[in-house]
């Protein structure tokens, strides 16, 4: 079930009146969201409900028979024995071709070409989403971050809440379990502002995400056709379409999450307000940097043993980070060249920017994000084959020519000043304070632009290919 469909605008108040009418019976209320979850991801297939059980009951079985936080030799087996199996699920279902398809082409390198198949399986929707999360369990119950739950229904819920299921926030349990385990009580303003959080995520998604959709498939479709000024063009639109349609995703999830009273971690903050390569990965996609930081490069040595040793973790970080995106080398180089930028900031001294970024930083914002756009032709490109098209286009085709789909520009200039204007809030439509009537002819004219714009097209949203 998408998030931008008539079937989830039914499904959300529904689950919103019966959710807090069982707000005086704590289990019956998991329980009841333990099953609109379920529903929420069958709703693609529901023989992929099968993995979510899996994950979730041998997570929960493993962090029983450890004893958290003493890390001995039993805790370590059970510990690395869930996580070889989350992960070997993970790989078998999401990087199996690849890596025969890798390994084939290696052989043929020397001469041996074998006539393996290629296996098709169908790539489950937010597995690679819930089974970091899974994970993440596992390892902060061996470090004694959190202790083990005995409470299945609660951590059932905790792996399959249904605004986050599908593409994130990826949270940790240390803040979003506990939430389960405790009643709530029904909050108006937090209410309002999920509303509000969840009517600014469709715009970014429908009026945004899927018109730059428009615009930019065409370019990536046939790249030779076009000039090097054009590809270059179709760089910067899929930074916006793909900013705009995962952070509208987000916010989605994070508004649908605040109507139940459930707090997730913010995953966005004004990225292309970023002054430098640096700032700009503090702000994007936060809860896989979060994980990434926490579970792989802290416990490399982090920053702790010198500039070099820092660097190669940064790299390691960045590389990974890119695998997990997607099955194809493209992503692996759109990981480290993303890697690569950041390196100037590990051999060169600290300095500290202030919040937000003021009128005089706008030269490097628009700087960072041009860099940022380039490195994002390698995560659009399909396959190796096309990027080196593409790479060709921009290196031999011709610069004087004026790019088509140049009114984008009318939607890219909006949007960017509303976020502006907005950057100093969670999301832009957080505090109104307007009166009643311009407040209310803002949410029906955002209503009205999403209802023109979702007339002619569906399009799913891109993260849910990983």
């Amino acid at each position: 079930m998408q998030f931008d469909t008539y079937s989830y605008a039914l499904f959300l108040p529904l689950v919103f009146f019966l959710y807090w009418g069982l707000r005086n019976h704590l289990k019956v209320q998991n329980l009841f969201l333990l099953i609109a979850s379920y529903v929420f991801y069958g709703w693609w297939d529901w023989r992929m409900l099968s993995l979510i059980l899996f994950t979730t009951v041998t997570t929960w079985g493993t962090a029983l028979m450890m004893k958290g936080g003493r890390r001995s030799g039993t805790d370590k087996l059970w510990a690395a024995a869930n996580i070889v199996t989350s992960l070997g699920i993970l790989c078998l279902f999401k990087y199996l071709n690849f890596l025969r398809d890798s390994f084939v082409h290696l052989l043929g390198l020397f001469g041996i070409n074998p006539d393996w198949p290629t296996i098709h399986i169908l790539l489950p929707v937010g597995i690679s989403f819930y089974t970091f999360q899974a994970i993440s369990y596992t390892i902060d119950v061996y470090r004694g971050n959190i202790k083990p739950t005995r409470d299945v229904l609660a951590f059932s819920v905790f792996i399959a809440f249904f605004p986050q299921l599908v593409a994130g926030p990826i949270e940790r349990a240390t803040n979003l379990l506990p939430q389960f385990m405790r009643k709530k009580s029904f909050d108006y303003e937090t209410a309002v502002t999920g509303m509000r959080q969840i009517l600014w995520g469709l715009g970014k998604k429908v009026i945004i995400a899927d018109t730059m959709s428009g615009y930019v498939d065409p370019l990536f479709s046939n790249p030779s056709y076009y000039s090097a000024s054009s590809m270059i063009w179709a760089g910067l639109l899929f930074a916006v379409q793909i900013y705009a349609d995962f952070s509208g995703y987000s916010d989605i999830a994070i508004g649908s999450a605040r109507l139940l009273n459930i707090r997730l971690q913010p995953n966005f903050r004004y990225p292309f307000f970023s002054r430098n390569m640096k700032e700009l990965w503090q702000r994007w996609h936060i809860s896989l940097m979060t994980w990434f930081r926490h579970y792989v490069y802290f416990p490399l040595g982090g920053s702790r043993r010198g500039k070099w040793r820092t660097a190669l973790n940064t790299m390691i970080v960045f590389s990974l980070s890119g695998l997990w995106h997607g099955a194809d080398w493209t992503f692996v180089i759109w990981g480290t060249v993303n890697g690569l930028l950041l390196l100037p900031f590990v051999f060169m001294p600290r300095r500290q920017l202030s919040e937000h970024a003021a009128l005089r930083d706008i030269p490097r914002c628009l700087l960072t994000y041009f860099i940022f756009a380039m490195i994002f032709i390698a995560f659009r490109a399909a396959g190796i084959g096309q990027l080196c098209e593409i790479g060709n286009v921009i290196i031999h085709g011709q610069w004087l020519v004026w790019p088509p789909f140049m009114e984008a520009l009318y939607y890219i200039i909006s949007f960017f000043v509303i976020e502006w204007l907005g950057r100093r809030q969670e999301f832009p439509l957080m505090q109104m304070r307007f009166p009643r009537v311009l407040r209310w002819t803002i949410y029906w004219g955002l209503l009205l632009g999403i209802s023109l714009a979702s007339l002619d097209k569906y399009t799913q949203f891109i993260y849910f290919q990983f």
